[in-house]
């Protein structure tokens, strides 16, 4: 066999691969339209992942920043909000596809959680697991969240929204845990969902990559029966 036809067959094996693997991945990924879900949180979607801005009065912060500065401002301006206008930004974790946008916040506070790893640490406020920042009214819970990363950090705001990034996903309204094969550690992963599992008053779960439930109770309701011997 001539080596052009084997370097096809093998050049055709790869791209199939690749084009498996991104099918494979896409219906795990469901993020929704950008716009308004409420008078206090709207959402903006860059490719494969939501971020959120949440407004109380005149003052706004957001969760995540989203993948490109461009899609970000396009996002914006579709909810008809200033990015100027955000005071605080408190990212999930630091994968390029949650503080792809942080160029255009570069006058906010940026909150990561203790243990997350970055290049730049003297732009960010490390948050303790449990520390609570009020922002002028608004309540911010950080809460740890380790599994798909280590340093990976939840957010409660005002008591009954919650904002989980990639520390789960919602499919069919279930929760179930964000995907293995791009998780530091499964298992803690597993863990951090019931922890989860054990909040009240939750009135909103929102996802970075799966939108977000009404009924938090029931979409995680398998989770907190499950007892672990440690």
């Amino acid at each position: 066999m001539e080596w052009y036809y084997v370097l096809t067959i093998i050049l055709g094996s790869f791209i199939l691969a690749i084009l498996s693997l991104i099918v494979w991945y896409m219906q795990y990924i469901t993020p929704i339209p950008t716009g308004k879900i409420s008078d206090k949180i709207a959402v903006v979607r860059t490719g494969i992942v939501n971020c959120f801005i949440y407004s109380k009065g005149s003052k706004k912060i957001m969760v995540d920043t989203g993948t490109l500065v461009k899609k970000v401002k396009k996002g914006f301006s579709m909810v008809k909000i200033d990015p100027q206008s955000i005071s605080h930004v408190f990212l999930t974790h630091s994968d390029p596809d949650h503080i792809g946008g942080l160029s255009l916040f570069s006058h906010a506070k940026l909150y990561l959680g203790e243990k997350s790893k970055v290049t730049n640490p003297e732009k960010y406020h490390f948050l303790d697991d449990g520390e609570i920042i009020d922002i002028d009214g608004i309540k911010v819970h950080a809460i740890s969240t380790p599994g798909h990363r280590l340093g990976h950090t939840a957010y409660i705001i005002d008591e009954e929204f919650l904002f989980t990034g990639d520390a789960l996903r919602l499919k069919k309204g279930e929760v179930k845990p964000f995907l293995r094969i791009i998780s530091s550690d499964f298992e803690k992963q597993k863990r951090t969902i019931e922890m989860l599992a054990e909040l009240d008053n939750i009135s909103i779960l929102f996802t970075a990559h799966n939108g977000f439930t009404t009924n938090f109770d029931k979409a995680i309701e398998k989770w907190k029966r499950i007892k672990r011997k440690d």
